[in-house]
């Protein structure tokens, strides 16, 4: 990897079930984005995670229409069917290589949340991943900076810039960047199961993706 290409843009890679799609996507990522200044973040729903088996609960249909929804209001969002047009399992590495080689002027990151991070060598091609890529990492609890950091192994900790460091003002070897956002409490885990408890939404879901949910009856068993 050469961070210091002059690429046109900077744009981040955001993958997930996204099932549903939550406030706990949007304003911290927007925070991330920001913070990093990033020129876009396109999300990527998965059709089929590689580390759920069991699969999505919303297909992926539902899932992408959720997406598209809740994205509207942020200019700097984007959306993508690549995974969901490729049906079944597709992989991290999969997807950036696809985002690299339609997008070659921009340079792509890897958004994903800190909890991600910690169990990140574990993914498929790992290593190629971190060697070609920045990472711009969303605080997610109970994972800070700190306990992020000392959860790494000694070859991604010391990949990891200074906390408030942006692309561009750490050394060639820092490549994962920490967002700054507010830390996210909120999961689709949660919200599958206070949705067909009739639990209160407003906080945690846009009102177009609480107004599909309902229309559709997703998360709730027949």
């Amino acid at each position: 990897m050469n961070p210091v290409r002059p690429y046109s843009r900077r744009v981040g890679i955001y993958g997930g079930s996204f099932d549903p799609v939550h406030r706990g996507h949007l304003d911290p990522v927007a925070a991330v984005a920001n913070h990093l200044a990033l020129d876009e973040v396109l999300f990527v729903p998965a059709s089929c995670p590689p580390h759920k088996p069991t699969g999505p609960s919303a297909p992926s249909h539902h899932r992408f229409a959720m997406l598209a929804l809740a994205l509207a209001p942020y200019p700097r969002f984007g959306l993508s069917d690549f995974e969901v047009a490729h049906g079944g399992t597709t992989y991290t590495v999969e997807t950036l290589r696809q985002m690299r080689a339609l997008r070659p002027d921009d340079e792509i990151l890897l958004v994903l949340g800190s909890d991600a991070l910690v169990g990140f060598e574990s993914w498929r091609s790992w290593r190629e991943i971190v060697e070609g890529h920045r990472f711009a990492v969303i605080h997610r609890e109970p994972f800070d900076y700190v306990r992020t950091r000392e959860a790494l192994s000694p070859d991604l900790r010391g990949r990891i810039a200074p906390e408030g460091a942006i692309p561009g003002d750490a050394s060639e070897e820092a490549t994962i960047f920490w967002g700054g956002n507010e830390p996210v409490t909120i999961s689709s885990t949660w919200l599958r199961r206070a949705i067909p408890a009739g639990e209160e939404l407003r906080e945690s879901l846009p009102p177009s993706v609480e107004a599909y949910v309902r229309r559709h009856l997703l998360y709730v068993t027949p």
